[in-house]
């Protein structure tokens, strides 16, 4: 994979591009792809956001993944194939990054025992090395500051 920039000519703002982009993709890439009936159209709300289950995911009763919300990148109309190609991307990857405050009474009390809906929300990392007790990497609070920069 090669990133080309061209036309920034700031290297804090290269920089922040290209540690976001390894980061993301560090554990692959965030998307899926699936052929869906042609027949299904009018049925199937797959315009914006979905919850896509995975039935063979892992979880802790072995029911598979409770689901995980993605958002539609490309919608691909094979009329002869009498399909749609949906490809999207894991929409709660993107919500993870960020500190987002949720009800307290409501959310796991620590990131290890958290299940992925809940660590969408505000749980604190290490500080001195930016990573939750997993090995997983920190969230980033929205600083004010960070648009000086570019």
């Amino acid at each position: 994979m090669g990133w080309q920039l061209p036309f920034i000519i700031s290297a804090t703002l290269v920089q922040h591009l290209v540690d976001e982009g390894l980061l993301q993709y560090s554990h692959g890439d965030p998307k899926v792809s699936f052929p869906v009936p042609l027949h299904f159209f009018d049925k199937l709300d797959i315009f914006y956001n979905f919850r896509l289950q995975d039935l063979m995911g892992l979880s802790t009763t072995g029911a598979g993944e409770l689901g995980r919300y993605y958002y539609i990148e490309n919608l691909d109309y094979d009329f002869m194939g009498d399909q749609i190609m949906v490809t999207a991307i894991d929409l709660q990857y993107i919500l993870r990054r960020y500190f987002i405050l949720g009800d307290e009474t409501l959310l796991a009390s620590n990131w290890s025992s958290a299940g992925e809906p809940d660590r969408m929300f505000g749980y604190l990392c290490d500080e001195t090395n930016d990573r939750f007790a997993d090995g997983e990497p920190g969230k980033a609070l929205i600083d004010e500051n960070i648009l000086e920069d570019y």
